[in-house]
């Protein structure tokens, strides 16, 4: 079993702080956000399942839901999240992105270059798909995860699925469902997002540790006499 959940702050730049919970597992990172007026609760047991594979899993609660700070303003969320992928990455390195529902719009506007190689959508429902300057998104290596049988998820799929840009891979459950309780009614797409993540994400991650090892060992010194205590220290 994985590490139980502790809870985390992220200060972005502009002082605004957002709150969730982390799985404190050695491990590559993934960033887990739910859709607008949800929590971080929305996920249920699917980030502790991922985090017991190996992962560390950083779950976020957008602006203004939850105990993070500010309004909720869907707007915001396209200048949060680069944000919040700048703040997670200096400390983790690269990420994989999770999301649902009409929060995965902003996650096509986010790619390696802001930390988040790897992406997970899961139901995609963006706002107003047509409406979208597709040449501006950006490539990265995507899964997209939906249930056959609910027909507006299937109608923004077909849509969007061809013209994101990058590599990608679909699959798709016989269920009406969608986000998290879609992974929780046919557990074999939780079993394909592992295997994706483990496939595309351990790469990024050990690349990232190779080129930190220096920095990496000064954290895990520093992290260890904060542990011991002075007295430990003194002797």
């Amino acid at each position: 079993m994985p590490a139980a959940p502790v809870p985390v702050a992220i200060r972005l730049p502009d002082g605004l702080v957002l709150r969730g919970h982390e799985w404190p597992v050695d491990g590559p990172a993934v960033v887990f956000l739910h859709d607008h007026g949800g929590d971080l609760d929305a996920w249920g047991p699917v980030t502790a399942g991922v985090a017991s594979h190996g992962f560390r899993v950083i779950s976020v609660e957008l602006r203004g839901h939850g105990l993070s700070d500010g309004d909720a303003d869907p707007g915001m969320l396209g200048q949060d999240l680069p944000a919040l992928l700048g703040e997670t990455t200096a400390s983790f390195g690269p990420v994989a992105l999770v999301a649902y529902g009409r929060v995965t719009e902003a996650m096509l506007f986010v790619n390696v270059d802001q930390g988040a190689p790897v992406q997970v959508m899961i139901s995609p429902l963006p706002d107003a798909p047509r409406e979208i300057d597709w040449r501006t998104t950006r490539s990265a290596m995507r899964l997209v995860i939906k249930g056959a049988l609910n027909e507006e998820v299937e109608r923004q799929v077909d849509f969007i699925y061809p013209r994101m840009r990058g590599p990608k891979l679909q699959v798709s459950g016989a269920s009406d469902a969608t986000g998290p309780p879609l992974l929780e009614d046919q557990p074999q797409l939780s079993e394909h997002m592992v295997t994706f993540l483990r496939r595309y994400l351990t790469g990024h991650h050990l690349a990232w540790i190779a080129d930190h090892t220096d920095q990496i060992t000064e954290a895990r010194e520093r992290r260890l006499a904060a542990e011991s205590g002075p007295d430990a220290r003194d002797e």
